[in-house]
Parts: structure tokens; sequence; C-alpha cells
């Protein structure tokens, strides 16, 4: 027994040292170490990873020393960056990653606002792509000032290309069925369970959003590298290429690797310069001596749902509904911008985060909505109260719709020689069971529920946007749209990112 005490409590010993070093680190992430920064400053940063729109909370079992910045995190540091007389340029290690068309305009155009202070920008790729498609880290790539590439690297350039999953027959193959209502034919999320191939309403939309986003991928090459367009559409139809091609069709500019451009970038700043992590500049960024107003800023990113949210990301209402109140309450604070990327949720939990934009906005502060590479359905729901809508040429918004359903086991139940016995005191009281399709009735009643919604919706579209109920019922019909057509269309006030909101 004394043995078994013993090993408990060396255990329990263990589990405590183990504790005090994970907490330690997690602590240590977050204190900046308040080094002075040299005199010439080389700015380094790799963003070859996905970067996120919202800070992630930290795992117990997540030690890295330095947090991935997000996406505002890095614009409001290469702004900061660009106004501070000790930073001399900029060295981005990048590859083919994917952020969405949004994001990747953000960071396009911080890096081209960096440039345009008189610093440059290099960014270096060992490849864009190996047996893969590079179109957005190429795209990134092209606002700066010299793009290099490892000598054996691609660039995986080859257009964009949509593939949508249409799982019913598999489903169907193991007996589950789904049962799904909306409002309107573009209203298309759940095609992927209960289709065999797209509908017309589905393949019309993505056909115009890939040529749209496809549009703004050529155009931003063409501008970028100094290329016609017909350049850069003959050559993405050739991609993907190699080093050698890429650089003789002028898409990157010298063949080095990681250090031979670090050496050189440093070199060209003189003998007293330093790379500098843009992390830990970011720590240590001069604030703004005399700010025109103290502006709140608020991410949130993920799927909206109700209450305070769970351990998976997203946006829990009440949470959210819960920061903006105490904005609403400071008097200190003079605005917000409240930064959306999400593709939607809860109709419930979206209404309840609009209602608490207006409280903000009724304490006598302006909300300026900026949305980052999706902000769509119950996104544009909560968006709808801002006093202001910025959007990226490339942001998916819209999808002014409802959709809702079920799926049904009852086959499955049957393959698997599983019975279930349901007892129900109401007519519609087992209306949710996945047990068994809706009955006439119940399919009827949840039938008209999401036509009221999709009413409710339209008609906050119509109200908030300045629109007749004709014309918010004609944008609306769920369907997805570009930023660029989104304010061709009145659904968005001005084409940017961050800088835009900020100055709005």
């Amino acid at each position: 027994m004394r043995r078994f005490l013993i090993g408990v409590l060396a255990c329990i010993g263990g589990l405590a040292l183990l504790v005090a070093v994970v907490v330690a680190i997690l602590v240590s992430r977050y204190i900046s170490h308040e080094t002075e920064l040299p005199g010439r400053i080389l700015l380094t940063a790799d963003w070859r990873e996905r970067l996120s729109e919202s800070a992630a909370v930290p795992s117990i079992l997540d030690l890295e020393l330095h947090p991935r910045p997000t996406i505002t995190d890095i614009v409001l540091a290469l702004d900061a960056a660009a106004a501070d007389p000790r930073v001399r340029g900029l060295l981005v290690r990048l590859a083919e990653t994917s952020n969405g068309f949004g994001a990747t305009q953000e960071l396009r155009d911080a890096v081209k606002r960096f440039r345009a202070s008189g610093k440059f920008a290099i960014a270096y790729a060992d490849s864009f792509g190996e047996l893969s498609s590079g179109n957005e880290g190429y795209y990134l790539a092209t606002a700066f000032d010299e793009i290099d590439l490892q000598a054996v690297g691609l660039v995986g350039l080859t257009g964009l290309a949509l593939q949508v999953p249409l799982a019913h027959e598999l489903l169907a193959s193991l007996g589950i069925d789904f049962e799904v209502l909306r409002r309107a034919e573009y209203k298309t999320a759940m095609e992927t369970l209960t289709d065999s191939r797209l509908s017309g309403p589905n393949r019309e939309q993505l056909e115009a959003l890939l040529d749209t986003l496809n549009g703004q991928l050529v155009s931003g090459i063409a501008e970028g590298r100094k290329l016609a367009t017909a350049q850069v559409r003959d050559l993405i139809d050739r991609g993907p290429l190699s080093s050698d091609e890429a650089r003789a069709a002028m898409l990157v500019d010298a063949l080095r690797y990681a250090d031979e451009t670090t050496e050189t970038s440093i070199s060209r700043l003189g003998h007293d310069a330093a790379a500098v992590d843009l992390r830990d500049y970011a720590a240590q960024r001069p604030e703004p001596s005399a700010p025109a107003a103290s502006v709140a800023l608020v991410r949130a990113a993920g799927l909206i749902v109700r209450g305070e949210g769970s351990l998976v990301d997203g946006i829990a209402a009440d949470e959210l509904a819960g920061v903006l109140g105490d904005i609403a309450d400071d008097r200190h604070l003079q605005a917000v911008v409240l930064r959306l990327d999400s593709g939607g949720g809860s109709a419930v939990a979206s209404e309840t985060i609009r209602h608490a934009v207006q409280r903000v906005q009724a304490s006598g502060k302006p909300v300026i909505v900026s949305m980052g590479s999706t902000a769509a359905s119950g996104a544009y729901w909560i968006a709808l109260a801002a006093d202001h809508i910025v959007a990226q040429p490339g942001t998916l918004t819209g999808s002014i719709g409802v959709v809702a359903g079920k799926p049904v086991l009852a086959e499955a139940w049957r393959k698997l020689g599983l019975n279930w016995a349901e007892l129900a005191a109401g007519d519609h009281a087992d209306i949710w069971s996945i047990n068994k399709p809706y009955s006439p009735s119940a399919k009827a009643r949840v039938d008209d529920l999401v036509g009221w919604l999709y009413e409710r919706f339209t008609s906050l579209v119509a109200e908030s946007r300045k629109l007749s109920p004709e014309q918010a019922r004609e944008i609306a019909r769920g369907r997805v749209w570009a930023g660029a057509r989104a304010l061709e269309l009145g659904l968005v006030d001005e084409l940017g990112g961050l800088e835009e909101a900020l100055a709005a």
C-alpha cells in the first residue's frame, strides 16, 4: 500500500511539474522580450502555412513559443513598419498556401502599401506547389518587388478550378437520405448530400464565381509582373512551369536558395542591418503618437452558433454579443471595426449578434464591417446592421437564403437490423426524428418556417441596403456573389480591407 501511495504521489508530482512547465511556456508566448531593435531592419516572415482570421485559443499541447499571427495582425504590423524609418525591407517565405481569395488580396494590399513607402519587399519560395496547384501563393507573391525561387522548384500556375463532392449515391448505398427545404434556388449548400450532379442554378453561380476570381488572378499577376493579360492567360494554360521556364517567362526574378536570398537582402541594407521576425517586431511596434480615434477591432471567424460556444472554433453568439456590449459601455472607444470571416450558421445566433451591433450604434459608436475571404449567409445577416461594409473584390458574400432539413436513417437502421419503437404525444412531437421522413404536415410546417426566415432576411436586406423589396428578392435567391459584383449590386459599400475599414 505504501509503495502504491509513493507511486501515486510521484505521478502527481510529475504531472505538477509538467503543468508548471507548460504554463511557463504558454505564458512566455505572450510576454514580449524587450530587446532593442537595430537601426536598420529587414523584416522577415513565414507565410507558408495557412493564416487565420482570428486569434487561436492556445492549447495545453501547443508549445510553440511564437503564436502564429492573424491576417489582421500582419496587416497592422506591416502598416506600422511602412511608417517606421528603421524598417528598410521585407522578406517573406511563401509556398502554395491557400488562405482564400479575400485574405490573399488583403495581404497583397498590405505589401503594396509597404512598398509604396519606399521600401523593398522580396518573396521567396522553394516551390509554388509540387505536383499541386500554387495559384494563390504565386498571386500573393506578385505583390512583391522581387520573387526568388529555388533552382529546383515549380510555379504551379494553372488557373482556378472547383471540385464539388456529390455524395447522394454513396449515402443512399448506406441507407442514408436527406430531406432538405430551402429558399431559394441558389441556396445549394446541401446539394453535396442530396444530389448526384450539380443543379442548373448551382452550376451557374459557381461558373460565374470561378470566372470572376480567375479574372482577378490574371489581372493581379499581369499588374504585378508587368505582363499583358493575354500573356498571363497563355502561361496559365501552359502551367505548371519549371523554375527555368518561369524565369524565362519573367514570372520570377532569380533562382536562388533561401540562405542566398536572405544574405542578399541583408546586404542591401548595410553592415549594421539585422533580420527581425515580423512577430517580434509587432510585439514592439510603435503606437501612433496621436490617433485620430480609439477604434476597437473585433475579429470573428468560423461557424456561427448559439450560446457560449464550445471547444470547436467558431463565432459564439453570446460571447460576441458580450464583447460588443462591453464596447458599447466603454466611453474611451469611439468606433468599431468588426472583421467577419464566416460562411454562416444559425439564423437565431446571427440575429443575436446583429442586435448587439445595433446596441453599439445606439451608444453613438459607428460599426464598420471588414469582410475576409467569406462573409455570407448568417455573416451577411450580421453585416446588415453595420454603418459601412467593406469587402475585398474576391470576398464571397451574399448567400441571402435559408436551408433546413434533417438526415433520414430509416433504411440504414433496416440494413443494420435495428428497430426503433417511437411514441409521440403530439402531431409534430417527432418532427426532428432522424428515424423517418417528415410527415406531410410536418414538412409543410418546416417549409413555412424556412419561408418566414427568408422573408425576414430579404426584408432586412431591403431596409438596410436601401433597396426595394423586389430588388432585394432578385439579388437574394440564396446566391453567392464575389465582392466586386456585390458592390455593383449594392450589397457592400466599398472594396478594400482593414485599411479602408479603419479609414471609414
